[in-house]
Order: C-alpha cells, then sequence, then structure tokens
C-alpha cells in the first residue's frame, strides 16, 4: 500500500519537473533612451527569434522579434507617461512578460551621461558644473550596477523555479507521517 503510494508520488513528481524546467521569463531594464532586455527559459536557453510586443496599456510602442541571444531593444516615443509593458510570445504555450513603470524611464532619460571631461590643461568647460557631475555619476553607477544586476536575476529566477530535493522530500515524510498517524488511529479502534 505505502509503496504504491510513494510510486505514485514519485510518478507525478518526475512528470511536473519538465514543465517548470520551460518557464519562460522576461528581463528588462532601460540603457539611455532605449529599453533593451531579453528573454530566457528558467532550465536554460534563450527565446531566439520570437515575437515580440511593447505596449503602454493598450497602445502598442514598438514589436519585432528577439535576437540569436533572445535580446531585443527599442526607443520608446518622448515623453514616457505610463508604464511600458514588454510581452514575449513563444507560440507554443510560452509567454512571459516585464513591466518597466514610467518614473524609470523617465528617470534614466535625465540620467544621460555628459560629455568626457576635458583633457588634463585644457580650460574647464562651462557645462562642467556640480550638477552635470553628479547626473553624470549616477549614469555611470546606474549603467555598471545593471550589467552587474542582470546575470543574478536571471540566475535567481532559475533558483526559485526549481524543485529541490529538500522540497520532495518533505512531502514525502508528510505524506508518510499522515499515513502513520491514519493507522495508528485505526489500530487504536475497538
Amino acid at each position: 500500500m505505502i509503496g504504491r503510494l510513494v510510486l505514485a508520488l514519485a510518478l507525478v513528481l518526475a512528470a511536473a519537473a519538465p514543465a517548470a524546467a520551460h518557464k519562460l521569463k522576461v528581463f528588462a531594464t532601460v540603457e539611455g533612451d532605449a529599453v533593451t532586455g531579453y528573454a530566457f527559459f528558467v532550465g536554460g536557453g534563450r527565446a531566439r527569434g520570437t515575437p515580440w510586443t511593447a505596449k503602454t496599456g493598450d497602445a502598442a510602442l514598438a514589436n519585432g522579434a528577439t535576437d540569436d541571444e533572445g535580446r531585443f531593444r527599442f526607443t520608446p516615443p518622448r515623453p514616457v507617461t505610463a508604464a511600458i509593458t514588454v510581452t514575449v510570445d513563444t507560440r507554443e504555450g510560452h509567454v512571459a512578460a516585464a513591466t518597466l513603470p514610467a518614473s524609470r524611464i523617465a528617470g534614466a532619460a535625465a540620467a544621460e551621461p555628459a560629455p568626457l571631461p576635458p583633457a588634463p590643461g585644457a580650460p574647464p568647460a562651462a557645462a562642467e558644473t556640480p550638477a552635470a557631475r553628479t547626473v553624470e555619476t549616477a549614469a555611470v553607477v546606474e549603467a555598471a550596477v545593471q550589467r552587474q544586476v542582470e546575470p543574478l536575476l536571471e540566475r535567481i529566477e532559475a533558483i526559485d523555479s526549481r524543485l529541490r530535493y529538500t522540497d520532495i522530500l518533505s512531502g514525502i515524510f508528510l505524506i508518510v507521517g499522515l499515513a502513520g498517524i491514519g493507522l495508528w488511529a485505526r489500530g487504536r479502534r475497538p
């Protein structure tokens, strides 16, 4: 009886694991005045040549197909007043979306990098003010952080979506424990 139950549970878990391995995810961010990102499968691999659409509400802003690395890129019209949602649809039952709030897009436009500083010994430019340096520094820091965070977010999605062996063992021991309580209660009846 218990052997059949454990076998049935193992078959159900084995059949369910591949479904999570092909879950589609979309990562989108702002680089300068463009929205960029990529689509990937949690189990590994990128969604290559896959159609994508960018919308604000019901209005379509841009569309296209991902490149060989699953990436997309477009420049939204200015000013951006509503959140932009990028949806990727593999046409095989896998659909995922990422939403960027309008404040994130508008903030990136304000933080576009300033020109490079003059060479040593050259007179300082008139536009070289503390405010301009602050904007330039913010843009450089944001770009550097984005390059570092992008692969980490993909990895976190992969880790969160996989079925852990501890989860499987916990489920099996829960079933065995409940079966044991049931058998104990059955044996206590007169």
